[in-house]
Formats: C-alpha cells, structure tokens, sequence
C-alpha cells in the first residue's frame, strides 16, 4: 500500500502541485477512503516527503548504475553517459519529473532540508567517485581541480534537466549536444593540461 500510495501521491502533485494534490484526491486514485491514508502515513507532510525520498533516491540509484558501468571508460565518455542517464530518467518518467519540479518548489521546511541533505550526499559521492577516477587517469590532478570539474558537470547537468521541462523535440535535442560540446571542451582541457604536464616530466 505504501508504494501505492507513494504512486498516486505523485501522480497527484504531477498534475494539481504540493497545494492541488489533497489527501482525497490521492484516496480516490487508490481506490481508498482518505482516512485510510493516516494508517500509512499520519499526515499529508510526511507522504510528501516519502514521494519526495522516493523520486530522488531512484535518480541517485540510477547515477550510480551508469558510473559503475562506465568507470573504466575514458572521462568523456563518463560524462556524456551520465548526462544521457538524465535525460533518460527524466523524458521516461514525466510524470516523476512533473511531480519532482512540484516538490522542489513546494511551502515545506521540511523538503528544502531533505533536498539539501541530499544534495550534499549526492555531492560527496559524486566527488568521491570522480576524483578517484580522474586522479587514477591524471596523478597530477589537485582535489581543487576535481571539485571544480564536478561543478561544473552538475552545472551541466542542472540546464540539461530545465531543459526537458523547457524543451521538447529538436530543440531538446540542441540544448543535449550544446551540453556534450561543453563537456567535450572541458575534457579537452584537461587531457591538453595533463597529457603535456605528464610529457614534461
């Protein structure tokens, strides 16, 4: 019932957003009564931030699967893969992607510290897993330099996200290779940098 409810809750925010989406709405989507809902979940507050937990952990999820599939490929191709990977995971799921752009800008405290909280875990790993990858292709690399490469990709990353929100056919398709062009001139930079630094030692 729980993964019902969490289901319908987002279809709800979807379509109506945090204040639209009413208890008895989603009840109704499930085929229950609205006081039904407070056995799972004991207000409208707490299904939120659980539909919440549950659209960002699966993004994560995905994350990791496409960097551990791709970690050993050059760093391009690393992050031309993950850019693809949300793209993919967001025009799959517009519904999921609807409901998430609701909660992001919804009232509660209560998301805005989950969001943060989650983004500073997504963080650390993402620059955990990058900084041993490009350290490992570049020992010359200094942490300062892997920080900034990593926020530069979730910049990257971010406009790419809007853009589905934004964009849609051909146009969607542009904003995408304008994003991989940039991520083939950052790398470019960094193989021209350390490919020549390692030569000169």
């Amino acid at each position: 019932m729980h993964t019902k409810l969490i289901q319908a809750a987002l279809n709800q925010y979807s379509i109506y957003g945090y204040n639209g989406a009413t208890m008895r709405k989603i009840a109704e989507e499930v085929g229950i009564k609205p006081a039904s809902i407070y056995y799972f979940y004991k207000n409208k507050e707490e299904l939120f931030i659980a539909a919440f937990q549950h659209l960002l952990d699966n993004h994560f999820c995905k994350m990791e699967n496409i960097l551990k599939e791709h970690k050993d490929k050059p760093i391009q191709e690393i992050f031309n893969a993950m850019l693809q990977g949300i793209v993919d995971h967001h025009t799959d799921d517009m519904q999921g992607t609807n409901a998430y752009i609701s909660l992001v800008t919804s009232p509660l405290d209560e998301i805005s510290d989950y969001l943060h909280n989650h983004m500073l875990r997504y963080n650390d790993w993402l620059t955990e897993s990058l900084e041993s990858i490009l350290k490992k292709r570049y020992p010359g690399m200094a942490t300062n330099e892997v920080d900034c490469i990593v926020k530069q990709f979730i910049l990257i990353g971010n406009g790419v996200f809007w853009g589905i929100k934004l964009y849609e056919g051909e146009v969607l398709k542009e904003q995408i290779t304008l994003a991989e062009k940039i991520i083939q001139s950052l790398c470019e930079e960094i193989n021209e940098k350390y490919i020549k630094q390692s030569f000169s030692e």
